[in-house]
């Protein structure tokens, strides 16, 4: 799991873990941590057998790349709410490039990226009704973009806010369903 910093990473991994979210306490991380056996409760349960939280500044990216080359899946949460900030965008495109050679590198096979659209309620978007997100985002001229630089990788794309647990549990349906298709 990787993205740019409050891009939602913790928040993501907290709900996976079942905890409680809490904005106001929210901390930036500062180290890299990895969770082991993370049970999902859905129709049916899952287990993740590892997941890592670790800061999305430039100073981690090999970091990433060298988690990217090792892991099964790979997953990028992207803040919408910034999509108008060049400086971030600029840094997201950098982070996928690193995370396409990393994932063209890979002995793992042919891996694909899962891209988390987070931050919904506070972005542009927020009006849509939630069932389109994605469908809109596709058609962003800065997310298409982002989407079509994935250079013959294989990738997804997801809406969600992150801190709402019913739009967080049917984005972790998605996920899971898609990667059993």
């Amino acid at each position: 799991m990787w993205g740019r910093p409050n891009s939602g990473k913790t928040t993501f991994i907290s709900q996976l873990r079942g905890e409680h979210v809490q904005l106001a306490e929210k901390k930036a991380t500062t180290s890299r941590v990895t969770y082991k056996d993370v049970k999902l409760r859905l129709a049916a349960e899952f287990v993740v057998e590892s997941i890592v939280d670790m800061p999305g500044t430039d100073d981690r990216l090999d970091d990433w790349r060298e988690l990217v080359a090792k892991g099964d899946h790979v997953f990028y949460l992207l803040n919408i709410s910034r999509t108008d900030d060049a400086g971030y965008v600029a840094a997201v495109r950098t982070d996928l490039k690193a995370t396409i050679e990393a994932l063209n590198k890979s002995s793992k096979g042919r891996k694909r990226i899962n891209i988390i659209a987070s931050h919904v309620d506070q972005s542009k978007w927020n009006t849509v009704d939630v069932a389109q997100v994605n469908n809109v985002l596709q058609e962003d001229p800065v997310i298409r973009r982002m989407y079509e630089s994935m250079e013959g990788v294989k990738g997804y794309v997801y809406s969600a806010n992150l801190t709402d647990p019913a739009s967080f549990k049917r984005l972790l349906q998605s996920i899971v369903d898609d990667l059993q298709a």
